[in-house]
């Protein structure tokens, strides 16, 4: 299947001359952009007589601009409109501006103040490792104790960029010269697209919420996915590619594996005409490239949650009376016992612990891996083996060993070591639940300043972390507006920036673990999207960055032919489709804290089996 995009480039495409065709063509826009700007954009772009088209507060603007009229020159030429479009960083509102998520005017005023934040911070730099791959950018870092660089740009099988610290860059240079790269130091004055902007995303984004966003009428790839933006909903991702790498290598390869691809740039120079021909040449392989968010060919797709769904005894009743079950977590007990020289099943199954919270960080890590693995060997006993699985938080650990990623040890090895390393680095904080539309977070930046958004899971809940005392103020606030809130038994801020102490030892050790493509698609609430990369970023992401639950469980809604299976230790998940998805009642849930776990899998057995029978008939 061929397919066309139009794409924009960034931030070092400017040349002086840029947009000379245009801005006689377009007078009323050029008008518009003048009013926002406070200056001439035209002067700015043709002459530059102060000499300022190269700072960043100025670069962002005008690249918009005259991407933007672009546009507006292309469909009045009477060009055919392409099946999707696509933005290099800044390119990205250009890429929205085609597909009508905001006015022309607005677009100025976002790309101005996205600039003008981002041109605040200082000692900051940038280079691109031309002739080595990602994973071999990542070993050389690792190598050198650099932990304060982040790779910010995956443009092509071997150019990458790298972002950090003036210093931490220079310092880096002769080490990837020494292993075989080209090393070219960037013209910019930041670390863009790496953690130094995630402040720069917060204020961005508290901006942004005073416009209005349309739905998208056409198809744009997000860089921070590499997938399709959704049609509503998606100031974050706008945000968040901020602080996060452009995937664009990802973004083309996954186009080029349906089938032919045109191209065309609009807007100065042929930086991405140059990337394309690349990337045409060595795409990225991926391990899954869905048809379609929605897997037409998942019928039963099991789903594993997170923190905050632990508690003594999960899955005591099923331990005693299931063979399947045990075996597993006997399996899991000794794994467990190996790297820690202590117990999982003693403490977990101790009744004099049973109505106290199961805090221990590494326990509850592992007894949540270890209690989801069983309850799948103990269903796959029975026949029911999934189509697919979904993971929330470090429940997309679990589907990795579901889906042959990662091995049961190797995954052990995992969750037991994060969880040493944050309580090693003092990674101390919480998170609370609140019954409240995730828009009350955006609209009381006051209220919320202390913490950060964690997990959106239905339209009436999401999640925060933060310190315990600023949660627990937070509580006190949110009970005198009457809203509903919960502390849940998590002793770290997941999903935030307080656990970034563990990041650099965390990706080091996952890249000592081997991965193996997927055997069964697997669907990240944290990407809203497919799992196709099972680097250490995409491991990261899923500890560090927001939970969307809700977000992904929207495009997998119109799975008609699909039953989902809730084998987190409380129903949780279950329980956000009933609240957020009045048609999907084809679900079900295996244990919850309540007791009576044989009587519920056997029910959960049942509905599967009526629910398959009856689509097979239907379908035959």
């Amino acid at each position: 299947m061929s397919s066309s995009i139009w794409v924009f480039p960034g931030q070092g495409s400017q040349q002086k001359g840029m947009g000379a065709a245009l801005f006689a063509r377009f007078p009323e826009q050029v008008k518009q952009a003048d009013a926002v700007l406070g200056y001439s954009i035209r002067e700015l772009c043709l002459e530059d007589p102060q000499g300022m088209l190269g700072e960043t507060a100025f670069t962002q603007p005008a690249l918009f601009v005259v991407s933007a009229l672009g546009v507006l020159a292309a469909r009045e030429d009477g060009a055919a409109a392409p099946d999707c479009y696509a933005g290099h960083s800044l390119g990205e509102f250009a890429a929205l501006f085609a597909a009508g998520a905001f006015d022309f005017a607005t677009g100025v005023a976002l790309v101005k103040e996205r600039g003008r934040l981002m041109s605040t911070v200082s000692r900051g730099a940038m280079a691109a490792v031309v002739g080595m791959s990602q994973a071999r950018v990542a070993e050389v870092l690792a190598a050198s104790g650099l932990t304060g660089i982040d790779i910010a740009n995956i443009n092509t099988a071997q150019q990458i960029v790298i972002s950090g610290l003036s210093d931490d860059i220079a310092a880096c240079e002769a080490r990837f010269t020494a292993a075989g790269a080209r090393f070219v130091k960037l013209n910019v004055s930041a670390a863009f697209h790496s953690r130094y902007m995630r402040d720069i995303g917060q204020q961005f984004a508290r901006f942004a919420q005073q416009f209005t966003f349309n739905p998208l009428q056409a198809r744009v790839i997000s860089n921070y996915t590499a997938v399709d933006y959704p049609p509503t909903d998606y100031l974050d991702l706008l945000t968040q590619q901020i602080s996060q790498p452009v995937r664009w290598f990802e973004s083309l390869s996954r186009l080029l594996a349906q089938g032919d691809v045109a191209q065309r740039e609009i807007g100065p120079g042929q930086v991405l005409t140059n990337l394309f021909s690349k990337i045409q040449a060595q795409p990225m392989t991926l391990s899954a490239t869905p048809q379609s968010e929605a897997d037409p060919q998942a019928r039963v797709v099991f789903m594993y949650g997170g923190q905050g769904s632990q508690y003594h005894g999960m899955g005591a009743e099923l331990y005693q009376r299931n063979s399947a079950f045990r075996k597993q977590m006997d399996q899991c007990h000794a794994l467990y016992q190996q790297l820690t020289g202590n117990s999982l099943l003693g403490p977990l199954y101790d009744e004099t612990r049973r109505h106290l919270p199961l805090t221990d960080i590494v326990l509850s890590n592992a007894a949540l891996l270890s209690v989801g693995v069983s309850l799948t060997q103990m269903l796959g006993a029975q026949g029911i083996v999934p189509s697919a699985v979904v993971g929330y938080s470090l429940g997309e650990c679990i589907t990795a060993v579901v889906a042959g990623v990662l091995t049961l040890e190797d995954a052990m090895k995992l969750v037991v070591t994060q969880g040493r390393l944050l309580s090693e680095k003092k990674a101390g904080g919480g998170m609370m639940s609140v019954l409240a539309p995730v828009a009350h977070f955006h609209a009381q930046t006051q209220l919320y300043q202390h913490t950060e958004l964690a997990s959106i899971n239905f339209p009436n809940n999401f999640v925060v972390s933060g310190a315990l005392e600023n949660l627990t103020a937070l509580k006190e606030q949110l009970s005198r507006q009457e809203i509903i809130s919960m502390v849940l038994p998590v002793e770290h801020p997941f999903h935030s920036s307080g656990i970034a102490p563990i990041e650099h030892d965390f990706r080091a050790l996952v890249d000592t673990l081997p991965k193996r493509p997927a055997t069964i698609p697997v669907y990240s609430a944290m990407s809203g999207s497919a799992v196709t990369q099972w680097d250490n970023e995409y491991f990261w992401r899923v500890l560090r960055e927001k939970v969307d639950f809700y977000g992904l469980m929207q495009k997998l809604e119109d799975n008609n032919d699909t039953f989902f299976v809730d084998l987190s230790p409380t129903g949780t998940l279950s329980t956000f489709l009933k609240y957020g998805f009045s048609t999907m009642t084809q679900q079900g849930t295996a244990i919850n804290q309540f007791g009576r776990n044989v009587e519920s899998v056997s029910h959960l057995q049942e509905k599967i089996k009526k629910f398959v029978d009856y689509t097979v008939m239907e379908g035959a």
